[in-house]
């Protein structure tokens, strides 16, 4: 007969086996548990260390906690570690946490350098984030290092969200050349004070000095009211035309005066072609030649007539392809003899060579005027030439008003290489009076809109346009200057006037203009969803898979 099973011994022997199974599994739970909390702490401290780029107070506390939570794992489970590198407890799932974090520290570490590294890659097909290919010219062909600084405040944020995209493709495109600066002016003021910011956004382009800091006395602002491609690469454009371009306006003769600093009668028009990066001074040709560089010349209502050594030096610029700008007033008054002698060196300089010159005369416009006849508002105007038009489109004109104005003769026999396009002209109704001293003495005599023995009568030429086709000279006249002055210079469209004609001598504006990129960004979206973005890839996710692992483990171990 055989021998029953003893159940009471067995469930003694249980009862005795019980607390030393207990004891084990609490010490390797510890164990387990102190190289995970490791593995974590030096995971962390990389992470600080990265993104601090300094040994912080967190990047020492997480390495101590780091080393003391392995060696203690070590201590208490010498042969774990061994046993997880041959694989014999990965049928339990006992190493899927520290096989995890080291998963997840191994993707932010390598996610970490990535983004520190301003190294981009468009792996779009049709260049999503990419500068446009002549953007991309002009960012590498930079000869000094810019910084791009953008000011947001907190009103401000959904801005400076959607320009990040943009202002990034700028510093990928040429990282050892471009850098990219993000500023709150609330929290840093001292800063948007240098910069001259006003209100809560502002995008600058800056050189930088030799210690690395934006130079305030090489910044441009970027138009408009966010960040657009083309109008921060128009920005770094006006940056590198500093000082290329340069304007030089004739002392000497009793000109208009321009100085900024003194506020003298015209300075508007200087500081406006200062304001966007064009050097202008001052020069005196009766002791001064002029100076190589020089982009153009202007003659801003002379009073008194140069000199013939004078014009001689403007000859010789002029041959050279040089620009000029001359603005005449009549001699309505005794003091103004501007061409006025037959033998005036400028006026035969201008006839010989151009196949132009001055009238005059004083132009009454009964048909076409503000107030009085002889404050004249241009008739017509020239629709194919770029100076007399309002838009890029040349869908609308400019339309000046000229006051106590001459007009210009053009020759029927004008030389060969010269191309000649009168700008304004006056109605058909108008006169130009050639008895100065009797029309200045009572301007308003009727009898001053009736033609005379010798007078002129119209239509007349007010401005013309002349470009010699051989050495690329170019030549604006214009029969009046006090449109420049700085009280009238923004009524009747004198700015836009003035910016035309320098722009047509320099072509400044064509080298510091750049087409819109036509295409949308397809994915812009906030701060906040990025750094959600980044939270669900490099921890939510894994975090899954180790919360699962965890799991699968306790319950591998709870059934042992």
């Amino acid at each position: 007969m055989s021998k029953q099973p003893d159940h009471g011994a067995n469930s003694a022997n249980n009862r005795v086996s019980e607390p030393t199974r207990r004891i084990i599994f609490d010490r390797m739970l510890i164990a387990r548990a102190s190289s995970g909390i490791g593995a974590l702490a030096l995971v962390l401290a990389v992470l600080a260390f990265l993104l601090q780029h300094d040994i912080t107070p967190l990047v020492l506390a997480s390495t101590v906690i780091g080393i003391v939570g392995i060696v203690l794992w070590t201590l208490l489970a010498p042969d774990d570690l061994r046993g997880m590198i041959r694989g014999r407890q990965a049928q339990y799932g006992s190493n899927s946490i520290l096989s995890t974090i080291l998963v997840i520290g191994i993707v932010a570490v390598v996610y970490t350098l990535t983004v520190n590294s301003g190294v981009a890659a468009d792996l779009t097909t049709i260049g999503y984030y990419s500068l446009n290919s002549d953007v991309k010219a002009m960012v590498d062909s930079l000869d000094r290092p810019i910084q791009i600084t953008a000011f947001y405040n907190v009103s401000k944020l959904s801005v400076k969200a959607l320009d990040a995209p943009i202002l990034r493709m700028f510093a990928d495109a040429a990282p050892d050349k471009v850098k990219l600066s993000v500023i709150d002016p609330d929290e840093q003021p001292l800063i948007a004070k240098n910069f001259g910011l006003v209100g809560g956004f502002g995008i600058y382009v800056s050189y930088l000095d030799a210690t690395g800091q934006p130079d305030p006395r090489f910044t441009e602002q970027s138009r408009g009211d966010y960040a657009r491609e083309n109008l921060i690469a128009e920005a770094i454009l006006q940056l590198r035309a500093k000082g290329q371009y340069r304007i030089l306006f004739t002392i000497g003769h009793d000109e208009i005066g321009t100085d900024i600093e003194k506020k003298e009668d015209a300075y508007g028009i200087r500081a406006g072609a200062e304001n966007v990066g064009i050097a202008t001074g001052t020069i005196d040709l009766k002791n001064e030649d002029i100076p190589p560089g020089t982009t153009a010349l202007v003659l801003l209502r002379p009073q008194r007539d140069f000199a013939a050594d004078e014009v001689s030096k403007i000859a010789k610029y002029m041959a050279d392809g040089g620009k000029l700008l001359i603005m005449a007033k009549p001699a309505y008054v005794g003091v103004i003899n501007f061409m006025v002698p037959p033998d005036s060196p400028m006026a035969t300089y201008l006839w010989e060579n151009w196949g132009i010159r001055p009238q005059n005369d004083i132009v009454f416009d009964p048909d076409n005027s503000v107030s009085d006849p002889f404050r004249l508002l241009a008739s017509a105007v020239s629709r194919q030439h770029p100076i007399m038009k309002r838009d890029a489109e040349g869908t609308t004109q400019l339309r000046p008003l000229l006051t106590i104005a001459q007009s210009w003769e053009i020759s029927a026999n004008k030389p060969d290489p010269v191309n000649i396009v009168p700008l304004i002209y006056t109605s058909k109704n108008s006169v130009g009076k050639k008895n100065l001293a009797q029309v200045a003495a009572n301007p308003n005599d009727p009898a001053n809109l009736k033609v005379a023995q010798g007078d002129l009568p119209g239509p007349l030429v007010m401005a013309a346009a002349l470009e010699n086709t051989k050495s690329h000279a170019r030549l604006i006249v214009i029969g009046d200057a006090d449109w420049a002055y700085n009280d009238t210079v923004q009524q009747f469209d004198g700015d836009l006037l003035w910016t035309n004609m320098i722009d047509w001598l320099t072509n400044y504006l064509s080298n510091i203009s750049v087409q819109p990129k036509i295409k949308q960004l397809p994915l812009i979206v906030d701060t906040a969803t990025l750094n959600i973005v980044t939270l669900i890839s490099l921890v939510l996710l894994p975090g899954v898979v180790l919360f699962t692992g965890g799991l699968v483990w306790w319950d591998r171990v709870r059934r042992q």
